[in-house]
């Protein structure tokens, strides 16, 4: 702020001293040395206000960046810890939006905005002091129509920041179709609908076209009109000002000084239009980041226990009575007892839709679930420290995302290993190490945004991979073959048996083939558990599992069939 008002001050003294400078030179006071008395004054008074706008602009400029790196720092930190359901009912383009194009007006707002009130009212003040000291009466005329360049900037600065922010929004509505598109070329392409996507983005993009052609209007109206009342006070002045040079009753210097202050109070009045219009836009993107920041993060984000990284091993999982719903549906899983011996394998099947992946997700509190229901060594998991519950949990779900990154990256996300045999060796494990050598660089291979250059099956066995390297005390793998062949799954668990022996194990599934070795077996039908086991016991029982076993069969033997008659 000193530098601010030292570069005003010093702007403000450069037309005096031109006007002392050139008094003197009509008055032919100035002789020899003195003739370069005012030029070094001028001078100086130039060298002093450049070095003054850069320190302010090196300390307003860079606290506004400042300021806008530790908010976007700040609500990318708090997405983080938001529960999943947020993002479930929120797009992600516009938290997107929020995190970019919103933090960039709030940077303006402290920074531009900051700058120019404070810069204005020191300019305007020391300015028409000046003036006023030369000639109020000019002074008076001249004004009339100054005021005209904020009632301008007000009236088209309010539509220059409707359609600019409409420009933003239409801007983010390609990014998004863009994005979306991209992620699913491979749907876009099976279907052919290239064609159609190609017209859904025309018309998106003639959408931009067109309001950033009616933003170009109005700038191009609007800088114009801005020269034509700027003219119009330099035309008062001219015409009475050098009236009075001429008459005599104001020098040269007076006059050439007055029309210095007048050029100087162009900017601070346009200013005071952009500050208002830049408060309105900055407030309003504030507002929408407090939305984001007022969203309550996940229980598990407790920041009592959140640094907590203790770790325990063998563990046995319970539930007891659980019951969830999500929203206002109905409940997804009813009254739910089960308990899981440390070391165990417990596997979990049923139709789609009856629950499996939630009882998962609630294990991991993807989702929270309500207290007293979910045990793990009798201590109730929403009550445990975060970092506790996730480093003791290996998770491999269905859904698979990989990182655009390495492959080597990908298996080591869950943890901070950096050995290369243990990367081999859970690579092995997972059956990814073959595949991994066939790439020319190995583990260095880079496998594209959601790991696009891999087949389904190396996805899942990266993500296997991912979770076999973090050596947990419990194994989540929720539906962790369904794209693999069944021979080869069939290879992944016999080298996995070896990994889950101690392990607690939870094992999710569709396959009879996946689940038959598990110490014990659930069957859940619309989120209730209708039958218990093991493998033997649930096929003599001749229920739901048994006709699940049946029609699996069926199939099987169909399939051989099939291949049969092809060879023949």
């Amino acid at each position: 702020m000193l530098s601010l008002i030292g570069t005003d001050v010093t702007g403000i003294a450069l037309p005096w001293l031109i006007k002392e400078g050139i008094d003197a030179a009509v008055q032919k006071k100035l002789a020899g040395l003195s003739l370069i008395y005012f030029p070094l004054l001028i001078l100086l008074a130039a060298i002093l206000q450049g070095f003054f706008r850069y320190c302010w602009r090196i300390n307003i400029n860079g606290f506004s960046r400042k300021a806008e790196a530790d908010l976007r720092e700040k609500v990318f930190s708090h997405l983080q810890k938001l529960p999943l359901g947020y993002f479930q009912h929120n797009k992600t383009g516009d938290l997107m939006s929020r995190l970019t194009i919103d933090v960039q007006a709030v940077r303006e707002l402290l920074g531009f905005g900051s700058l120019a009130s404070i810069d204005a009212i020191i300019t305007i003040i020391f300015s028409l002091a000046c003036m006023i000291y030369i000639d109020p009466w000019l002074t008076f005329w001249s004004l009339l129509a100054m005021p005209m360049i904020t009632v301008t900037v007000r009236t088209f600065g309010r539509h220059i920041f409707r359609w600019s922010h409409s420009v933003q929004e239409q801007l983010s509505d390609i990014s998004a179709y863009v994005q979306e598109n991209l992620a699913g070329m491979r749907v876009v392409q099976v279907y052919a609908q290239e064609d159609n996507q190609i017209r859904g983005f025309e018309k998106i993009s003639a959408e931009c076209m067109r309001k950033n052609m009616w933003l170009a209007i109005l700038w191009g109206i609007f800088w114009p009109l801005m020269r034509v009342v700027s003219g119009v006070a330099a035309t008062i002045v001219l015409w009475l000002g050098g009236r009075q040079v001429l008459q005599g009753s104001m020098s040269l210097g007076e006059f050439v000084a007055f029309n210095g202050y007048l050029g100087m109070l162009t900017w601070p009045l346009m200013a005071i239009g952009y500050v208002v219009n830049q408060y309105q836009r900055g407030t309003a993107a504030l507002s929408r980041i407090g939305e984001v920041l007022d969203a309550e993060p996940s229980p598990r984000y407790d920041a009592a226990v959140f640094t907590d990284q203790q770790r325990a091993s063998d563990l046995a999982v319970e539930f007891r009575n659980l019951t969830f719903t999500y929203g206002d549906n109905g409940p997804a899983l009813k009254n739910i007892t089960l308990a899981i011996p440390a070391g165990s394998v417990c596997a979990i099947v049923g139709e789609t839709g009856s629950g499996k992946s939630t009882l998962a997700n609630l294990l991991l509190r993807l989702h929270e679930p309500p207290s007293d229901t979910i045990f793990i060594n009798g201590m109730d998991i929403t009550k445990m420290p975060p970092r506790v519950l996730t480093d003791s949990v290996g998770y491999v779900s269905q859904d698979i995302f990989l990182f655009s990154g390495s492959i080597r990256e990908n298996v080591l996300f869950g943890t901070n290993l950096v050995d290369e045999a243990a990367v081999e060796q859970a690579s092995s494990a997972a059956q990814l190490l073959p595949a991994v050598q066939e790439f020319p660089g190995k583990f260095e291979t880079i496998i594209g945004e959601r790991g696009v250059r891999l087949s389904g099956g190396q996805k899942q066995r990266t993500a296997l991979a991912r979770a076999i390297i973090k050596n947990p005390p419990i194994l989540i793998l929720d539906d962790a073959f369904s794209s693999v062949d069944a021979e080869t799954e069939e290879k992944i668990l016999a080298r996995l048996r070896d990994f889950m022996a101690g392990r607690t194990t939870l094992l999710v599934s569709h396959r009879i083939a996946t689940v038959r070795d598990a110490d014990l077996i659930v069957y859940l039908r619309q989120g209730e558990i209708i039958e218990r086991g093991r493998h033997d016991e649930l096929l003599e029982r001749r229920g739901a599992y048994y006709e699940l076993y049946r029609r699996q069969q069926l199939v099987r033997e169909v399939e051989r069939l099939d291949r049969m008659d092809s060879r023949l």
